[in-house]
């Protein structure tokens, strides 16, 4: 039997640190005193080195090498729109839907960001609201074609709504009645298409009147549910 490969690199990377003094490193390998003091002897080393019995184990950590390859294979494009999402008042739920993202890193992505949860429930909408919301939704979704099927697309649509409607992280736009975060307009967009509003037909034409009609009172009471935290009912 030919010497173990395993066996080689350990054994290298012991004296390396010995060399360099690092005695506490070679400890936390898992080699005692009493063996490192016998690694001054030649004898040994080639005893150790050339035995093709496996002295040493490597075990391998396979939730973090999936996290970080799923960080490597995310695209400039898809973190852009991350960061665009968690800006615009994105919850926990959605990027984790959209992206994968774990709670906990969601979190760290505002921190980073120094993206802020506002406190609260959300808001109701006026009626002007409801009317400009929906006039621009549809306009982009039939300006840019996107598909109901296509959620990310229509994540995007969503977030150019956003924009277009209010700038959330702005201290003087964050506490106005007109401020309308993503998390809130994706609800109301999902609320559309689950009542049958959207896309729309001659039999359910919109108006805006026949939204608040129409919006069941489950809908609204799990509306308030979800938002004992404005922006992010997760945390």
């Amino acid at each position: 039997m030919s010497k173990s490969p395993i066996n080689e690199a350990i054994l290298s990377q012991v004296l390396n640190h010995m060399r360099n003094g690092q005695l506490r490193r070679c400890i936390e390998m898992g080699l005692e005193p009493e063996i490192l003091a016998q690694l001054q002897q030649p004898a040994v080393l080639s005893l150790l080195l050339n035995t093709p019995v496996s002295w040493c184990h490597v075990t391998i950590d396979t939730e973090m090498v999936k996290k970080l390859l799923t960080g490597a294979e995310r695209s400039d494009e898809e973190l852009r729109m991350i960061e665009r999402a968690l800006r615009l008042g994105a919850t926990t739920t959605m990027l984790q839907q959209f992206f994968g993202l774990s709670p906990q890193d969601v979190a760290l992505q505002r921190l980073m960001m120094g993206v802020r949860v506002r406190r609260g429930r959300w808001r109701e909408f006026s009626e002007d609201q409801d009317a400009l919301l929906w006039y621009r939704w549809t306009h982009l979704m039939k300006e840019h074609q996107v598909e109901i099927k296509d959620s990310l697309a229509m994540l995007d649509i969503a977030m150019m709504v956003a924009e277009e409607l209010n700038t959330p992280q702005e201290p003087e736009a964050e506490d106005s009645t007109e401020s309308l975060s993503l998390a809130i307009i994706w609800n109301r967009i999902q609320t559309w298409i689950n009542e049958g509003l959207y896309p729309p037909s001659r039999e359910n034409s919109w108006k805006p009147r026949k939204l608040h009609l129409v919006a069941s009172q489950a809908q609204r009471q799990q509306q308030l549910a979800l938002a004992s935290v404005e922006g992010d009912p997760d945390l």
